[in-house]
């Protein structure tokens, strides 16, 4: 949220996105990365994971090379677009998106990278997490 770029090069998952005292009904945004070198212990994603509610969204990279994406809501493969429950997910270029319009909350994932969007009047001040 402070709009620098940060490595993530642990095998293990990452929270990144919790509410401190939370507002929102089990929400959170996680990545999970593995040793995709040991030899040089460079971690890939392998899967975003955003928590809302009910729902529970995995976007897995199953193949690197050429990027192969799923798509998981509560454990069940889901074709794009999904919606359902107050909560989206659709795929825009190379990204996959998943789109909580009810709070304003985007998250986006290539495979490689993500990008968490929020918007201040409500989570403000209120966050824990690696962002």
């Amino acid at each position: 949220f402070d709009g620098l770029y940060y490595s993530y090069q642990g095998n293990c998952t990452y929270v990144l996105v919790e509410e401190i005292s939370p507002s929102v009904d089990n929400f959170g945004v996680y990545i999970d990365n593995y040793h995709c070198d040991p030899n040089d212990k460079v971690s890939c994603p392998r899967t975003l994971i955003v928590r809302h509610e009910t729902q529970e969204v995995l976007i897995k990279t199953v193949h690197m090379m050429p990027m192969q994406v799923q798509v998981q809501v509560n454990r069940q493969a889901v074709a794009l677009p999904y919606k359902k429950y107050g909560l989206e997910v659709y795929q825009s270029g190379i990204n996959y998106v998943v789109d909580i319009p009810e709070l304003g909350v985007l998250v986006s994932y290539n495979g490689l990278s993500f990008s968490v969007r929020l918007p201040y009047h409500r989570f403000g001040n209120n966050t824990k997490g690696q962002c």
